[in-house]
């Protein structure tokens, strides 16, 4: 099947995450026997260096066709004008070096939206995997109430990454909407046994953007309240505008010894990371999937989560812990009993069924079933 992946982005080695979940849903249908055109729309700020204009490109064996407008932090109503003004200036390009799509399949809701112009040229269904956040809450705007009106009425198939983001699409808009969850890169992140010497250092590892959404305000505190001797340390990758608070935080806390921050890192780095840690912890407010907790699972650390949205689809009794969001002493118990009974989770049996449920090709074959649905 002759696919379009539209998304915002794709990574590039100055930004290895932008567009990275839909990226590597593109390789794993690609792997699965899909010839596949990603379609980039990138209407970041221009502070974010890439080519400006028209771009054709490959990587990872995925042709990429680019088109970078420098905008950033506009109205929606201006980003999605510009962003059909990109696909008009493409679709003959696509049709020319691409041929006609079979199926166009579009990731967040503005980007769909955009990628209604596309359905319509080609005369194709179009498929939209939902992630935003903007519409994982209880109360939405306006805008992106209307403008979910507009794009799900579009869309002849909705998937969404978690259970807790269907029920919003029901509750708000009356989707029906599937649910198949983000693809974990197996090739990255896999348990690898440590040696059977005695550790003289213990290692909690968090990840995400320096955000309030992300609650590292609440790690940081009920680290403290754990009141940890200094072999234990707590690890938070990540950049944000948050990083001169927690900073502070932590040194205000005296506990810039145990916790260190360490910036941003890529996949790679942090795949690194999780095998020389003994325990992943992350504090969300909210998250529609949480790629980043899979991707500890699969590393073989147990992990602590919150009920936030979308962790309550993979977190067991089996792999970790799951406590309430914004609770502080549930956090901390949740960290002293993870610290006095690591050795009881099953590191090998977790990361192996982590994998083969988030495999790309596992993920490459539930979505293939829906494109089949949708002609047959």
């Amino acid at each position: 099947m002759k696919l379009l992946i539209i998304s915002g982005g794709y990574p590039t080695k100055e930004y290895p995450l932008n567009g990275v979940f839909a990226f590597d849903q593109a390789k794993g249908l690609k792997e699965f026997g899909h010839e596949v055109l990603f379609v980039s729309i990138d209407l970041r700020s221009i502070r974010r260096k890439r080519k400006f204009g028209k771009n054709w490109t490959t990587k990872d064996s995925i042709n990429i066709i680019d088109y970078s407008i420098p905008l950033g932090n506009f109205p929606i109503p201006i980003l999605l004008f510009f962003g059909k003004f990109a696909i008009n200036r493409i679709k003959n390009d696509i049709l020319a070096k691409f041929g006609k799509p079979d199926l166009i399949h579009a990731h967040f809701l503005t980007n769909a939206n955009i990628a209604i112009s596309l359905k319509k040229y080609f005369q194709v269904p179009l498929v939209l995997t939902e992630h935003s956040s903007s519409v994982n809450k209880k109360i939405l705007s306006s805008g992106t109430f209307k403008l979910g009106q507009v794009t799900y009425s579009n869309a002849d198939r909705v998937i969404c990454v978690s259970r807790m983001l269907s029920f919003r699409l029901k509750e708000h808009w009356g989707i029906n909407s599937d649910i198949i969850p983000n693809i974990v890169d197996t090739s990255l992140f896999s348990y690898i046994k440590k040696d059977s010497k005695i550790q003289d250092e213990f290692t909690f590892l968090s990840v995400g953007n320096l955000t309030f959404n992300k609650g590292f305000d609440l790690l940081i505190d009920a680290f403290k309240k754990c009141k940890f001797d200094s072999s234990v340390s707590l690890k938070i990758i990540g950049q944000g505008e948050y990083y001169d608070e927690l900073d502070k935080r932590i040194h205000k806390l005296g506990l810039s010894e145990q916790i260190k921050l360490l910036g941003f890192m890529d996949r790679r780095a942090i795949a690194k990371e999780m095998i020389n840690s003994d325990i992943f912890v992350l504090s969300s407010r909210s998250e529609t999937f949480g790629v980043v907790y899979i991707e500890a699972i699969a590393s073989g650390l147990p992990v602590i989560g919150t009920t936030c949205g979308g962790p309550e689809d993979f977190i067991t009794d089996e792999n970790g812990i799951l406590v309430p969001v914004d609770d502080v002493s549930s956090l901390a118990e949740a960290l002293i009993y993870m610290y006095s009974n690591v050795d009881k989770y099953n590191k090998s049996k977790n990361s192996d069924a982590c994998k083969l449920k988030h495999s790309p090709l596992n993920i490459a074959r539930q979505i293939t079933d829906i494109y089949n649905e949708i002609f047959y």
